[in-house]
């Protein structure tokens, strides 16, 4: 193995422990650190015949290296299979050319529904916003099943699971954060009946505990100043995804990302969090119940 034998090949180790570009870098310097005789940046550096000083900054996250950079790297380092699809994964996700600057807006093809996915999965911090629903990735299994039932089988099964595997994600993975922002009516809109809403809103009050989730609310009873119809989803500060009913819009352009970085600041603003949410929430809950009785 070129660089010597690695110490350890990180059995055991969950490579979605830290994404984004903080992330990316660390892993990779902590390979290269744990190679036996050490790497040293130099050698790397020549190795992809570029500057020490890229090096330095990739491993400080002040420079993002092409996908293919990284794979070479992590070949070099001695890292596992795995590993190496999962940090090539985070550099494509993470690459800027990876999204235009003009506004994608596709129906929901299978290379552009992983492309967000990984999108997703390489972001230190998520910003969501939904008025409609409740969000994707705190969905309970009945209530995505509800959401999808006009969907053939196949296609639904494969939905639910996604939500399903993006909840995991804030479970298995406390260095990321999620800042998730619901309205008061998203949650009255009795989707799949009483029972599933109280489990629903049960599972919200659950989630809103994690250390790495801040769920808000925005309640009935909050005089709003501005509208914000749609939902959307903030990744890092690289790229914001829109959703619509039949197609799905993604957009890198420093523009877009201003004006919903914005949005979601003035949203923030407006929401309640920790107990407070959580009281709207459980009312809400008591209430389903008693519809599920009656």
């Amino acid at each position: 193995m070129t660089g010597g034998r690695l110490r350890s090949q990180m059995a055991g180790t969950s490579t979605s422990a830290s994404a984004g570009l903080e992330g990316l870098a660390a892993r990779l310097r902590a390979l290269r650190e744990d190679t036996e005789p050490r790497i040293s940046q130099a050698a790397a550096a020549r190795h992809l015949g570029v500057s020490q000083g890229k090096i330095s900054r990739a491993e400080t996250g002040r420079f993002l290296l092409d996908p293919e950079q990284v794979d070479a790297l992590a070949r070099l380092y001695g890292a596992g299979e795995d590993e190496r699809g999962q940090l090539v994964s985070w550099a494509e996700a993470l690459k800027p050319g990876r999204v235009d600057s003009r506004l994608i807006f596709q129906r929901g093809t299978n290379h552009f529904q992983e492309r967000i996915r990984r999108m997703e999965e390489a972001a230190a911090r998520v910003r969501s916003y939904q008025p409609g629903m409740v969000i994707g990735s705190l969905q309970t299994e009945a209530y995505a099943r509800a959401v999808f039932g006009h969907h053939s089988p196949d296609e639904a099964a494969a939905s639910v699971a996604s939500r399903l595997a993006r909840y995991r994600m804030m479970l298995d993975d406390p260095n990321r954060s999620w800042t998730l922002i619901q309205t008061e009516g998203a949650l009255s809109w009795n989707l799949g009946g009483p029972a599933v809403m109280a489990g629903q809103l049960d599972h919200l009050v659950t989630a809103s505990q994690l250390p790495n989730v801040r769920l808000g609310l925005i309640t009935l009873a909050t005089p709003m100043a501005f509208a914000a119809p749609h939902g959307f989803h903030i990744y890092d500060q690289q790229a914001v995804q829109i959703g619509t009913k039949t197609a799905t819009a993604l957009t890198s352009d420093p523009r877009d990302l201003g004006v919903y970085d914005l949005l979601f600041q003035r949203l923030e603003g407006a929401a309640v969090f920790g107990d407070e949410a959580r009281t709207v929430i459980a009312r809400l809950a008591t209430r389903y119940r008693q519809l599920a009785k009656a």
